[in-house]
């Protein structure tokens, strides 16, 4: 704390109106209808292109084939695939007819899987080929009923193919989207990781959605972005959805592989590079950078994690036109960007100010009061930007008395309103912007027949923000760390591997009433660091 100042809750009015249909896929289609032969998508490994009038016609062309289906208001839409544009052009149709949609994400494991459809339960589902050979025998098994449309060929006894969805030409201009006529329904479902185990599922609405298309972005210059966020994750969908909107042409990848990366930079006059912080610190580092013209690049958006200053400055001294590197603090309870950073509006170490539709204020840990500009507190937020709720949660949990979202982050704002966030009171684990639950994996590591006890926390990395890192208490001395290791790669995601290897000790440091003590387990990670895995 730097001194008391005057206690204020930040409320950035929205100064937009929302219209009255309130459905945010017609939203999305109003807002691309008229830009026709521009280029919408580019696949940045591949060239290939697709203009936004291509898109919003085959929007239109799916949707009223789903509502011949026999899709109505409420079923949920599940999509799981790699990055192409029928993905965003399912989940925009799918809104248009008043769907709910979810987002399956296609490197998830088997009991991943149906954890979430088990959430969601989805009646209809969207695939790629690879997803489909991949998944669709345990989604039949887990969704009996659940009809299936694949991206490409597809078998007719067991899938609609989604050329056949989007072949038949409709008018455009005759074309009628569901209309909300103003009431607040749910649009969308992701998955927010928690301490206390699995995902959740939280509901956003179609008004808070479009909301958060609405807000200023952090370049009014038209600039190529490029991303290789996974579209089914709440970054990359989020932020590539605003673009969009903006009639932004978005370049993608499926995967980083760093010369197609800078490949696509140079061959697509890539402005506006959308990255987390392990892309950047790559980047800065990177061996083979100076094979490539990369004097289009203006412009970073950072977020996911905290990014170190020192990478700033020497990002800056590799793309010889790099202006800023912005960022922004947000999460999946809040829709587009709780805080940001703006060309003209920053501050060295920030996330920038409070986003419109957002009501947050900074609260002590133990009492409760809200805070004033530069002392350090818990944020709390609420608004019409806000999420509704966890499925099949109680939210008494989650909210305050006066219905402020807890985040769980620990941040102070400056006198000009911008934040800095300093800590995390959740426990959560963020590897390269993924989240990890530590109870999850401590549930499944006290499986193994030879541990007795365990704690898992994150060791610090400045590539991949926090690896994974369990500390064990043996039940059979013959355990080994490899063992472990291998125990949990082969149950769970590439993000949740024990990057961060194993340590054994005696007793893991427990409270009272039998809470882990993490930061004693951080205090011995600080004494016997080792090296990542």
């Amino acid at each position: 704390m730097t001194g008391h100042k005057t206690p204020r809750v930040i409320n950035v009015d929205v100064n937009f109106t929302l219209p009255s249909h309130l459905n945010y896929g017609t939203f999305i289609l109003e807002r691309i209808s008229n830009l026709n032969e521009k280029v919408a998508f580019i696949n940045g490994a591949t060239d290939e292109k697709i203009s936004f009038g291509e898109v919003a016609q085959q929007v239109v062309n799916v949707s009223s084939s789903l509502t011949k289906l026999g899709i109505k208001q409420g079923d949920v839409v599940a999509l799981c695939s790699e990055n192409r544009p029928e993905f965003l052009i399912s989940a925009i149709a799918a809104l248009c007819s008043g769907a709910v949609i979810t987002f399956i994400n296609s490197s998830y494991n088997k009991d991943e899987l149906v954890h979430t459809m088990g959430i969601s339960k989805p009646t209809y589902i969207f695939m790629s080929p690879n997803t489909f050979k991949s998944f669709h025998e345990v989604i039949k098994e887990s969704r009996p009923g659940c009809k299936f449309f694949v991206f490409g060929d597809a078998d007719k006894r067991v899938a609609t193919s989604y050329d056949e969805l989007s072949r038949s030409h409709v008018n455009r201009l005759s074309f009628q989207p569901v209309d909300f006529k103003g009431r607040v329904e749910t649009a969308l479902i992701l998955y927010s990781s928690g301490t206390t185990g699995p995902p959740k599922g939280a509901k956003l609405t179609h008004s808070g959605l479009i909301i958060a298309g609405m807000q200023p972005t952090c370049t009014k210059r038209q600039l190529n972005s490029l991303s290789i966020a996974p579209w089914s994750n709440t970054v990359g969908y989020i932020n590539t959805i605003r673009e969009t909107i903006r009639g932004q042409t978005c370049i993608y990848l499926n995967k980083f592989n760093e010369a197609t990366y800078l490949r696509a930079v140079e061959k697509h006059k890539a402005g506006l590079l959308m990255a987390v912080p392990p892309l950047i610190v790559m980047l800065a580092k990177s061996s083979i950078l100076n094979k490539y013209d990369v004097s289009s690049v203006e412009l970073m958006y950072c977020g996911g994690a905290p990014l170190d200053w020192s990478v700033i400055m020497e990002i800056k001294q590799r793309f010889p036109n790099l202006k800023h590197v912005l960022q922004g603090y947000g999460m999946t309870e809040t829709p587009g960007v709780l805080t940001e950073e703006h060309e003209g509006m920053t501050q060295n170490g920030s996330v920038g100010r409070v986003a419109p539709g957002n009501i947050v204020k900074v609260v002590d840990i133990e009492t409760r009061q809200i805070l004033g500009p530069n002392e350090q507190g818990e944020v709390c937020v609420k608004g019409p930007v806000l999420f509704e709720g966890y499925i099949g949660k109680d939210m008494s949990e989650y909210l305050d008395e006066d219905g402020y979202y807890k985040t769980g982050d620990v941040a102070y704002y400056d006198d000009e309103g911008f934040f800095f966030i300093t800590d995390r009171l959740k426990e959560l684990i963020k590897y390269k912007a993924w989240q990890v639950a530590p109870s999850e994996l401590e549930a499944l590591i006290l499986q193994h027949p030879k541990v007795k006890d365990v704690g898992v926390i994150g060791k610090p990395d400045q590539l991949a923000g926090e690896l994974p890192t369990a500390f064990v208490v043996k039940k059979s001395e013959d355990l080994t760390e490899k063992e472990i290791i291998d125990f949990v790669a082969f149950k769970v995601s590439p993000w949740k591997h024990l990057r961060g290897g194993v340590r054994f000790i005696d007793e893991v440091p427990k409270n009272g009433s039998g809470k882990i003590l993490r930061r004693m387990l951080r205090d011995l990670l600080k004494e016997n660091p080792r090296s990542k895995l």
